[in-house]
């Protein structure tokens, strides 16, 4: 068997599902896009004279960068890469179609764990730089309808139509309700005149070697999907790559451009736990993602 890595990259494809290009809580609260390889991304909007833009970046972490009516900001893009994931050689000889699909669905889910975590880190730091925080009051044990009333009305003034991104906690108190107030209404009656959609993220991402949460079960975020600036609180923009055959990474013979890529390992390696031969796959992408609204998120942290 000839071992080519470029061959195995062609097979893999691109590790992104095209009937939903984007995880569901990023097309909830994200304006979507995509950059050519050489182009530039900007903010231009603001709802005061002076604001300011939260962007991610290549770290994880969350920067601030002033934005005026004739002063816009460059959205710098960072980089994603997965942790490297092995197929073992003798799997890869028996049926590599086979094997090589489900890692390509491995990292398609990596990925997409790692773009949730940097898009509710941003809506962390939004709804505290804007004040928009909650929590439980005296003898409060749960989350309830009057703290997401709380919530709304924080930033109703800037928004409508909104997303809860609730952890596994908020969402089980949620589905309570009736049962703990014993008020016997319609949930779905209750969220579709509040204009509510409850998504539920229950993920874990690798960063640094350890397993992290995407989000806390005890944490949930309102964002506004309708706001004064165009579309929704966010903006996230994925970079077009280049065919860079020389490295592995083309895609796509049809001179469609990826947005994400997998890097096979030129040469096959030895995984030094279980001593086994086998070819290293990694998933890589350049995303941009900012405030374009701040001022339509809310937190709450259900402290019990």
């Amino acid at each position: 068997m000839k071992y080519d890595s470029l061959e195995i990259s062609r097979i893999i494809g691109e590790p992104n599902d095209p009937r939903r290009r984007y995880p569901l809580l990023v097309n909830d609260v994200c304006n979507v896009d995509s950059a050519d390889p050489n182009e530039y991304v900007y903010q231009f909007d603001v709802l005061l004279e002076t604001d300011k833009v939260y962007i991610i970046t290549a770290t994880g972490a969350v920067t601030t960068e002033n934005v005026a009516t004739d002063t816009p900001v460059e959205i710098s893009f960072a980089d994603i890469a997965t942790p490297e994931y092995y197929v073992k050689i003798i799997d890869l000889a028996k049926a590599k179609e086979r094997v090589l699909a489900r890692k390509n669905k491995t990292i398609n889910r990596a990925l997409n764990a790692e773009e949730n975590y940097r898009v509710i880190t941003l809506l962390d730091a939004a709804a505290i730089a804007r004040g928009n925080i909650n929590d439980l009051k005296s003898g409060e044990l749960s989350f309830n309808y009057a703290h997401l009333i709380d919530m709304i009305d924080q930033v109703i003034d800037y928004s409508e139509d909104y997303v809860l991104v609730a952890g596994t906690q908020i969402d089980k108190d949620i589905k309570l309700w009736d049962w703990t107030d014993d008020k016997h209404h319609s949930l779905k009656e209750a969220f579709a005149d509040l204009g509510v959609t409850v998504r539920r993220v229950k993920q874990t991402v690798t960063r640094d070697g350890s397993s992290t949460t995407v989000l806390g079960s005890n944490l949930c975020y309102l964002a506004g999907t309708i706001t004064e600036l165009p579309g929704k609180p966010l903006l996230f923009v994925r970079k077009r790559m280049n065919e860079i055959d020389r490295l592995g990474g083309i895609i796509s013979t049809t001179g469609d451009q990826a947005e994400r890529l997998v890097f096979t390992s030129p040469n096959p390696v030895q995984v030094s736990t279980t001593r086994y031969l086998a070819v290293g796959l990694t998933g890589y992408e350049e995303v941009a993602i900012a405030t374009q609204n701040s001022y339509a998120i809310s937190k709450f942290e259900r402290t019990v």
